[in-house]
């Protein structure tokens, strides 16, 4: 099947196993292929996991041989996504690469890392977001090439109401590794700045945040698309925190995008990732205490340096582009397989 099919091959497809990502909603557009958000049930819910996982493998595997992909982009995790892109690569002749998050390498996918090894090796590519996740992949023999974010243009969103005064917008999702209660108490030392959380529904902000000060505002979770963007649009800075070092600032990629400066955790990887237009602060709230402050006081600034930061940034993706069609696209005939549509699905950049 493999020599006798691949030559209907034919372009780039993207799949992700979620409601939405805007990352993966990004190579799909850079790549020139429709991206698929392929996801049942309930979102990251663990008792669903085996029900989803079976459901999303039947349908990913369908929308493939539908329109049968020259080479397709996969998110990690969850891993099981990959695998099923593998078995249509392995039996229709064509390439896929992973994009790993770096969520990928953490604990909670450590006790499939024979299955991860073995995903990887069969990669075409591997796009990971730092030097370090580089190292760790070709370490297990795939091939790894490290990919930030061009900072590309959003939609313009839906206005967010916010107050007067200085506006901080704390792009959340309550993960683990974001130190929520470290923000709520420097926001109660700063009762002139008002201070916006993304993320948490309302159940879990009832269980442990109602004394929170009067000027944070839980948000919930918005509209990736809509008053998302028109609240980051809106703030006078945007803060993105992290206590796990590689990790790739998507919310804080998002924030230059549309021209708004930042206030991120003091990591060499990211003040290699931000090169202007950031104030980097340690994970305690004295340092987001100070980091606010220091915002405030030099935010013209900042915010006149964020569209040199971005357009480095876009010089840089473009070069990194280049080498990832050159690995995945060696011969001069391939290339040719690649700028082809494939198949008769949906549109450019389409969600299903």
């Amino acid at each position: 099947m493999r020599g006798r099919s691949s030559s209907s091959l034919a372009g780039w497809l993207a799949i992700g196993w979620a409601p939405y990502s805007r990352r993966s909603e990004m190579f799909a557009r850079e790549l020139g292929g429709p991206l698929h958000c392929v996801h049942y049930l309930k979102f990251q819910s663990k008792p669903h996991a085996p029900f989803k996982y079976i459901l999303q493998a039947v349908k990913t595997f369908r929308i493939l041989v539908r329109e049968r992909p020259a080479a397709v982009h996969v998110q990690n995790p969850p891993l099981f996504c990959g695998l099923v892109v593998h078995w249509y690569c392995l039996l229709f002749g064509a390439r896929f690469v992973i994009e790993h998050h770096s969520a990928a390498f953490g604990d909670a996918w450590r006790h499939l890392l024979p299955l991860t090894k073995f995903i990887v090796r069969r990669a075409k590519v591997n796009i990971v977001t730092s030097d370090h996740w580089a190292d760790l992949i070709e370490s297990w023999g795939g091939n790894a090439l490290v990919m930030h974010d061009p900072f590309l243009d959003l939609p313009q969103g839906k206005p967010y109401p916010m107050e007067d005064g200085f506006n901080v917008a704390f792009l959340s999702t309550f993960a683990p590794d974001e130190p929520v209660d470290e923000v709520l108490e420097a926001a109660a030392r700063l009762p002139d700045v008002n201070v916006y959380i993304t993320g948490a529904d309302h159940k879990r902000l009832e269980g442990g945040y109602r004394d929170a000060t009067e000027n944070v505002t839980f948000t919930g979770f918005l509209d990736s698309n809509g008053e998302y963007l028109g609240l980051l649009r809106g703030a006078d800075a945007a803060m993105v925190l992290t206590t796990r070092d590689h990790t790739l600032q998507l919310a804080g990629c998002e924030a230059f995008a549309v021209g708004t400066p930042l206030i991120t955790s003091d990591y060499p990887y990211l003040r290699g990732l931000f090169p202007g237009g950031t104030v980097f602060v340690p994970n305690t709230a004295d340092g987001i205490e100070a980091g606010i402050e220091a915002m405030v006081q030099e935010r013209f600034r900042l915010r006149a340096e964020v569209p040199e930061a971005r357009r480095l940034g876009q010089v840089e993706w473009q070069k990194r582009l280049a080498a990832l069609n050159r690995m995945v696209w060696p011969s001069e005939r391939d290339v040719e397989r690649s700028t082809e549509p494939a198949g008769l699905g949906e549109q450019k950049g389409g969600l299903s």
